[in-house]
C-alpha cells in the first residue's frame, strides 16, 4: 500500500528520490534460505527501518533496534538488508551496527536537498549512501518492509613482534567474510545483490 505524502519532510524529497532512487526487481532467494546456506554464520534479525515522520529530524528513514545493546556495540558484522524478506544488499563494517546506520543516513544530504537553514546542501555525501538511502526511502513509501539482519564476527587476535617485543593486535577480518558471503549470493542466484556494487577484489574466489 502507497503511503500517502502528506508529511513536509516526504514531500520536500520527490526530487531528490526520483535521481537517486533505484529501481528493484524481486529476488527468489530469501533470507532464511540464504543463511540456512551460510554454513558456519550466525545471522540474526538487528532491526527494522521504517519512515520518520518526526519534525525533530530532517531524515526520513530509521532504524529501530531489537537489542539497543548489540546495536551500538563497537564490533565487526557483516549485515544483510533485507527488502520483504528478499536481499538486497550484503556489507561489513569494523565500528558496529549504529555507526554504520549513521553513515547511511548521511546518503540524505544531496544537493536536491535542503539544510535547516533552508539552502541546498553541497552534496559532498557518498554516492552509495544516496543511493541506498532514497532507495530504501521511496520503496518505505511504497509500503514495502525492509529490516537489517546481522552476524558478530568473532575477534581475531595476531602475535606480531614489534621492535623486538612480542605484541597482540586485533585483525580486520570483516573484509574478507563481507566477499565470501558475496560469492555465496552470486553461487546461490547467479548475481550479486541489487544494491551491492562489489567486493573486496583481494578476497574473491579466484577462477580455475
Amino acid at each position: 500500500m502507497i503511503k500517502m505524502l502528506t508529511n513536509t519532510k516526504f514531500i520536500a524529497g520527490e526530487v531528490a528520490r526520483a535521481k537517486w532512487m533505484k529501481i528493484l526487481g524481486t529476488e527468489a532467494l530469501t533470507v532464511e534460505e540464504y543463511c540456512n546456506s551460510a554454513t558456519g554464520s550466525n545471522f540474526t534479525k538487528m532491526a527494522d527501518i521504517t519512515l520518520d515522520d518526526a519534525e525533530s529530524r530532517r531524515t526520513t528513514i530509521k532504524a529501530v533496534p531489537v537489542n539497543d545493546t548489540l546495536w551500538k556495540e563497537t564490533a565487526e558484522h557483516i549485515y544483510i538488508i533485507v527488502r520483504n524478506n528478499e536481499i538486497m544488499k550484503i556489507g561489513g563494517t569494523r565500528t558496529g551496527m549504529k555507526a554504520r546506520w549513521g553513515s547511511y543516513l548521511c546518503g540524505h544530504c544531496v544537493a536536491e536537498r535542503k539544510n535547516k537553514h533552508g539552502e541546498a546542501n553541497p552534496g559532498k555525501m557518498s554516492v552509495t549512501n544516496a543511493h541506498l538511502y532514497h532507495t530504501i526511502e521511496h520503496d518505505l513509501l511504497q509500503g514495502n518492509n525492509w529490516e537489517f539482519y546481522s552476524w558478530k564476527l568473532p575477534a581475531v587476535t595476531v602475535q606480531v613482534d614489534i621492535l623486538g617485543t612480542p605484541t597482540s593486535v586485533v585483525t580486520q577480518t570483516y573484509h574478507a567474510y563481507e566477499a565470501r558471503c558475496i560469492d555465496l549470493f552470486k553461487t546461490l542466484s547467479g548475481h550479486i545483490p541489487q544494491l551491492c556494487d562489489n567486493a573486496d577484489p583481494n578476497y574473491k574466489v579466484k577462477k580455475e
